[in-house]
């Protein structure tokens, strides 16, 4: 009786066990769902120190647990990057509320310690470099990235620092505008180095001549509202010698001749990531148009880099912008119809066509000493059945492929449909060994076409099709199993406009065949004859019908005239704009007949003098830029497949000479077609360059626009245009301005204004 209560009592506890963990395990389950993830792992813990039996219990405590230990850690990270230290320090003390032992948890909270220590000193780095102490700079940043190598607000300032570093350093000193006022110069065969002292005297620059500038070196000048910078051009080329800027007004004078050229002429090393063009064809253009000799390629990531002087480089950015374009890209939507029509008819009597006579023989068979017996009772006769023909067929077959291919310019693209057939081959060896070989033969259709894409959106398609099919099965006498392939095929080249389709038919196989078999004298009489003939009729026809569209995915962009067509100096030395001379009064809008001007002149053995004082006429001074702004603009809605404009707009108060850009955009909405410059630094017959790189991963967008010469632009204008094609629909696709340090003629950045990010609207285009 004691034994039944305690059984009893145990089984109640063990039910009354199962029931709460139960209900702790469906409660935590709730609260998690809710988002009370600290009371929800509560519970379940609790359910499985109730039920320590159940696996379920326990295999849901471990997944969920991970899964918001995850969650959590994924928030803290996000938050610590943004530079919200409270929120992450909360979310990693979470994580140790729910595991205390693990160790990103701990690791981020000591990452946090530090990051907090960091962050004054990064605040005083930007100040510096915002004060243009860009060594100082960076010394503040080193601490900070040696102790967090992934901190990202640093490592953001230190490229910005060092892309300031890399600007300074590789643009060239440039002469002030000071010494663009207009002058006369007359000497006859003068000596150089007397003309140059003149020069010095009167323009305020210094020259400093090598010690190999010949002292009887002589020359001829005679120049009329000349530029300084011209004046000095045009004698340095007449008298074979080169110059190196120093400083805004000191310049290094030595003979042209190859050892003073490496030992004064900076070259630059400038690395090309292409991303259309192939890195070995473009070293073979630059080696071929540049006379460039120190490039590597680096094949793998389609690398060219080059070490060349800056008028080389300059250039080498214009061939590789006008080579690097978009591979042209067509779809080709092909149509394959085979049509089959097959028609039998058979009819007729098919009579016996043999009767055969044979004595019986006996067991062993027969012997001449039968044959003598042979009589009506000793002689079999056998004779084949007679058939009545009635049968007609008919039958009708299309088959239709449709396939869709994708191929580039000048590349071959294949499509195979049908079967591959096996056939075996024996070989028997000397020694008496037979192997077996299998061969695969393609039957079916087979496509071959080549696309040739021009600028006028007009495809050229070489095209070569075959049709082929097995007609036969043919045992060899080695019986092994060959087929007898009938096939048909057309090669033509077809040059077709985008979307436009041509059929191509008359591949026509056409099949008539009679067979009869007659009694012979009554089969061939007529009408009657068909009691005593059986005839078939057998007529199959096919046709083969080809029908291709070509539909451009891209085409060739065509660069502008700008970009396609410039100056590259003379057989001996590179540069990038010509040697020519500019009256100074034409191009700085002095007037030749107002008093004094052009009253410099430069005689033989006299003292020059340089132009005369600014008046109403003079050149117009650059001013220092306060304040820059920039925009964006583009359509507030545009349809999906759609290209459209993006034009970055710019307005300064002061001459600019370079404006570098970092643009986001959204890679799911929008892909990049073209970057092009636009018209602020070609201002008054300014030329200007543009280079850029497009990141289609991150949705990155490099450029950067420098005016060449010494003289910057103002006022307000375009500066870059983008050319955007939408993809696919986005209530709100968003274009954004990442960074801009635009550079003033006197090499100094200015902050500007940053507009607010552009959001567009791209809508289904059905």
């Amino acid at each position: 009786m004691k034994f039944r209560k305690v059984v009893s009592a145990t089984v109640t506890l063990l039910l009354l066990s199962a029931c709460a963990g139960e209900r702790e395990h469906r409660s935590g389950l709730n609260l998690l769902a809710e988002g009370k993830t600290e009371d929800g792992l509560s519970n379940l813990e609790s359910a499985v120190a109730q039920a320590p039996d159940n696996s379920q219990y326990r295999l849901d405590l471990l997944s969920r647990r991970a899964e918001q230990v995850g969650r959590l850690l994924a928030s803290a990270e996000v938050e610590r990057g943004a530079g919200r230290f409270d929120e992450a320090q909360s979310l990693y003390e979470r994580v140790l509320k729910i595991e205390k032992a693990n160790s990103r948890a701990s690791h981020g909270i000591e990452l946090l310690a530090r990051e907090r220590l960091h962050g004054p000193l990064i605040v005083e780095a930007r100040e510096s470099f915002k004060r243009g102490d860009l060594d100082r700079a960076l010394g503040l940043l080193r601490p900070v990235l040696s102790e967090s190598p992934s901190d990202v607000e640093a490592q953001a300032l230190k490229r910005q620092i060092e892309s300031k570093q890399t600007q300074d350093r590789t643009v060239e000193p440039l002469l002030q505008m000071g010494q663009r006022k207009p002058i006369n110069l007359e000497f006859r065969d003068a000596s150089v180095r007397m003309v140059f002292e003149a020069l010095a005297r009167t323009s305020g620059v210094n020259f400093i001549l090598d010690k190999d500038v010949r002292p009887d070196l002589r020359t001829t000048v005679f120049l009329r509202q000349a530029t300084l910078e011209d004046a000095i051009e045009f004698i340095l080329q007449t008298s074979r010698l080169e110059k190196k800027v120093l400083n805004s007004s000191t310049i290094l004078i030595y003979p042209n001749t190859t050892e003073k050229l490496k030992d004064y002429q900076e070259l630059v090393v400038k690395g090309f990531y292409l991303a259309n063009a192939d890195a070995k064809q473009t070293q073979a253009m630059l080696k071929a148009l540049l006379k460039s000799k120190d490039t590597f390629i680096d094949e793998k990531l389609n690398l060219l880099v080059m070490r060349d002087t800056p008028d080389a480089v300059r250039l080498a950015e214009k061939l590789i912008a006008m080579h690097d374009l978009y591979e042209p890209e067509v779809m080709l939507e092909v149509e394959v119809l085979e049509i089959k029509r097959s028609r039998l008819l058979e009819m007729g009597i098919q009579w016996p066509s043999q009767l055969v006579l044979a004595p019986i023989g006996s067991i062993g068979g027969t012997t001449l000493s039968d044959l003598k017996g042979l009589n009506a009772d000793r002689i079999t006769a056998s004779i084949g059945p007679t058939t009545v023909n009635l049968r007609r067929a008919v039958g009708d077959a299309n088959i239709l492929a449709n396939p869709r291919i994708r191929a580039r310019n000048r590349e071959k693209a294949k499509i195979m449909i049908g079967d591959k057939v096996p056939v075996s081959t024996s070989t028997t060896t000397a020694t008496g060994v037979i192997s077996e070989s299998v061969q695969y033969l393609d039957v079916g259709i087979k496509l071959d076409v080549e696309p040739t894409i021009y600028l006028g959106d007009e495809v050229a398609i070489k095209i070569g099709l075959e049709v082929s099919s097995i007609s036969n099965e043919v045992r060899t006498p080695g019986g092994s199993l060959a087929y007898q392939i009938g096939s048909r095929s057309a090669s033509t080249v077809l040059r077709l406009k985008d979307g436009e389709t041509q059929v191509l038919a008359g591949l026509i196989n056409d099949e008539d065949r009679m067979a009869a078999n007659r009694v012979p004298g009554v089969g061939d009489i007529p009408v009657l004859g068909r009691l005593f003939s059986s005839q078939k009729d057998d007529r199959n026809k096919t046709e083969i019908v080809l029908s291709i569209t070509p539909r451009l995915v891209r085409n060739i962009n065509r660069p502008d005239a700008a970009a396609s067509e410039f100056w590259s100096g003379t057989e001996s030395a590179l540069r990038t704009r010509p040697l020519t001379m500019q009256v100074a009064n034409e191009k700085q809008g002095l007037d030749p007949a107002a008093p004094g001007a052009g009253q410099g002149v430069m005689a033989r053995g006299a003292s020059p003098m340089a132009g005369q004082e600014e008046g109403p006429g003079a050149p117009r001074k650059d001013i220092e830029p306060v304040a820059v702004s920039l925009q964006l603009q583009a359509p507030e809605q545009v349809k999906a497949g759609q290209q459209f404009k993006l034009a970055v707009r710019i307005k300064s108060d002061g001459d600019l000479r370079n404006l570098p850009l970092q643009i986001a955009y959204d890679t799911t909405a929008f892909q990049v077609m073209g970057v092009e410059e636009g018209g602020f630094f070609k201002q008054n017959g300014g030329q200007s360059t543009l280079s850029s790189n497009v990141d289609a991963t991150t949705g990155r967008i490099f450029a950067s626009v420098l005016r060449s010469g010494t003289a910057g632009a103002r006022g307000e204008d375009v500066a870059a245009v983008i050319t955007l094609k939408a993809l696919k629909a986005n209530p709100k696709a968003e274009v954004r301005i990442l960074s801009s340090t635009p550079i003033t003629v006197n090499n100094r950045t200015i902050e500007p204004v940053m507009p607010a990010p552009l959001a567009i609207k791209v809508v289904d285009g059905k």
